[in-house]
């Protein structure tokens, strides 16, 4: 049976909310990697059948002159360990362009990065052809990056692809939906990130789509108001988890100001770290 993950570029919310309609989120380590320890409780808090693909870091994915940072390859190593991500995502910029220099640079990088995820995804920018990104991804063991609603899927049992939703009130049109539905015929693994606003309606309409044969024409009339249905679901469950947040880190404080430093000092401790790195992180 096909394998499909819908997920967002970022958190909205927190991930019990997101995680009802999503289950797979990017996160980027720009402009700064996540704390460990928010790292730690996002997999913690993900069920079993969710995933995270980590963003490298511009600092590595814009391939720079020389040998990739040590220290941002090691952080970046730890970061996608302890998220357990399914993929570091490597998105080079228009200017690393189809050179033997380029080759060169993302070979040193992915070989330094293998093993810290299940795999390595590619997004390339610049003015490559289809053969030579298809190329090289095979070369280097990668997952090349692709929209499936203008271009054919690379070959391979997995796919990641982007799909743009232009804004809160518009849809995707059953075109799109037809195009990526078919492209998606025989892939036993799809990972879909939805760009822009109306994500969690656009995702709605992909799902029921890969279900069935062919696209559905009706599914533009059944989904016409699922954009903003489900995004305001989803704004929902965010403001209700903040509150739910803002009371147990109060009950964390008075918690943490009658504590002894006795032997449950440690757990109290970490629980007021993790609150603190979750409002830095927003």
């Amino acid at each position: 049976m096909q394998r499909l993950h819908f997920g967002l570029p970022n958190l909205k919310g927190h991930l019990g909310g997101y995680a009802k309609r999503f289950n797979l989120l990017e996160v980027r380590a720009d402009p700064a990697l996540p704390s460990l320890k928010y790292l730690a409780r996002l997999k913690r808090e993900a069920p079993a059948t969710f995933h995270f693909s980590l963003v490298l870091s511009k600092v590595l994915a814009d391939l720079p002159s020389g040998d990739p940072d040590a220290g941002a390859v090691a952080a970046t190593r730890k970061a996608a360990e302890v998220l357990g991500a399914r993929f570091i995502l490597i998105r080079t910029p228009a200017s690393a362009g189809p050179s033997a220099r380029t080759r060169a640079k993302l070979a040193r990088l992915t070989e330094q990065l293998a093993g810290a995820a299940a795999g390595i995804a590619w997004e390339p920018r610049g003015m490559w052809t289809d053969e030579e990104l298809v190329e090289v991804a095979g070369t280097l063991d990668v997952t090349l990056v692709r929209d499936l609603a203008e271009q054919d899927a690379p070959p391979g049992p997995v796919v990641y692809t982007r799909v743009l939703a232009l804004g809160r009130n518009s849809r995707i049109g059953s075109g799109v939906i037809e195009r990526v539905t078919e492209r998606l015929e025989g892939v036993e693994e799809a990972f879909i990130v939805i760009e822009g606003e109306g994500g969690a309606g656009v995702a709605k309409r992909l799902k029921q789509s890969l279900g069935q044969a062919s696209a559905d024409a009706a599914l533009d009339a059944k989904f016409a108001a699922a954009d903003d249905d489900e995004d305001d679901e989803l704004e929902d469950d965010a403001e209700d988890d903040a509150e739910d947040g803002s009371d147990a880190d109060a009950e964390d404080a008075e918690d943490d100001a009658a504590e002894d430093d006795d032997e449950d000092a440690d757990d109290e401790d970490a629980d007021d770290e993790d609150a603190d790195d979750e409002e830095d992180e927003e």
